[in-house]
């Protein structure tokens, strides 16, 4: 087959070109959009919008989660329900509970084993609690199914059963002490995500802190064996002892060094009976 497009010499006529055939679907795509809105009365969101080329209808579906991603009506009215948007900020919170049957060939094998983490976010960023409130009572479905999808390996390999708990929108988490105590007396173990996000925060700044001062005795021992000033001027070790160490360290490095190789040279030389002959 051969394609029909080629060049030609005629100049561009706007009448006969592509350009006007789309604006043309535009005009009647925008004109169809204000037709839904009118017998909508106004209560549409271009965010919620879907328009089917193929039978040239638009469609609206509504989904609090493109609320927390797209919403650009917070402190204002929101086009859909033509209500306030609350500045106030939240998330969504809720509970994962996982069961499943030791099979490990230990006295505990055959034990039911119950876990609960509470207080997941599912926003990483605070929303306004409005959209959460309604993420809350709308998205439980997507929440069980990020969970499960999460367990994906174990459900289908282990059995695990997952369950998602106390679907909630709130300011900040909440804890209840006393259920908390009384799951634990059931034996379920119980774990909140804000402790384990501080735990996990915590051992990566104390694994930082280590690398650090790793880099830091590894560059001191080269300015001793080197010298500060034998390093080039834009060297990355250059860099690095400024920036680390500061002028008083390295000053303190450099007598090292000096005393280092006096005692070098001051050392007794030992003459063997070869040397002697």
């Amino acid at each position: 087959m051969q394609c029909d497009c080629h060049q030609t010499e005629e100049s561009y006529d706007y009448d006969k070109s592509v350009d006007k055939v789309r604006d043309i679907m535009s005009q009647e795509i925008r004109r169809k959009y204000d037709e839904f809105s009118e017998k909508a009365h106004g209560h549409i969101c271009y965010w919620h919008m879907t328009y089917n080329e193929w039978d040239g209808m638009w469609n609206q579906n509504y989904d609090p989660m493109t609320c927390a991603r797209m919403c650009m009506n917070i402190g204002k009215t929101c086009d859909l329900t033509h209500k306030p948007v609350s500045k106030k900020k939240g998330n969504v919170f809720y509970d994962v509970k996982v069961s499943y049957v030791r099979k490990d060939d230990t006295l505990f094998d055959g034990e039911e084993v119950v876990t609960i983490t509470k207080g997941k976010r599912l926003f990483k960023t605070a929303k306004s609690i409005t959209i959460c409130e309604q993420v809350a009572k709308r998205s439980v479905r997507e929440i069980e199914r990020k969970e499960k999808d999460r367990y994906y390996a174990e459900v289908l390999l282990k059995g695990y059963k997952v369950e998602v708990l106390n679907v909630r929108a709130e300011q900040r988490e909440s804890r209840d002490l006393m259920q908390d105590l009384q799951d634990i007396q059931d034996g379920i173990r119980i774990t909140h995500a804000s402790d384990l996000e501080k735990k996990d925060k915590m051992q990566k700044k104390e694994n930082r802190k280590l690398a650090q001062e790793k880099r830091i005795a590894h560059l001191e021992k080269k300015l001793i064996e080197v010298g500060y000033y034998n390093l080039d001027d834009y060297s990355l070790d250059r860099v690095h002892a400024d920036k680390w160490l500061g002028k008083d360290r390295i000053t303190e490095l450099e007598e090292i060094r000096k005393q280092k190789i006096k005692e070098e040279q001051e050392k007794p030389v030992q003459l063997s009976l070869f040397d002697m002959i």
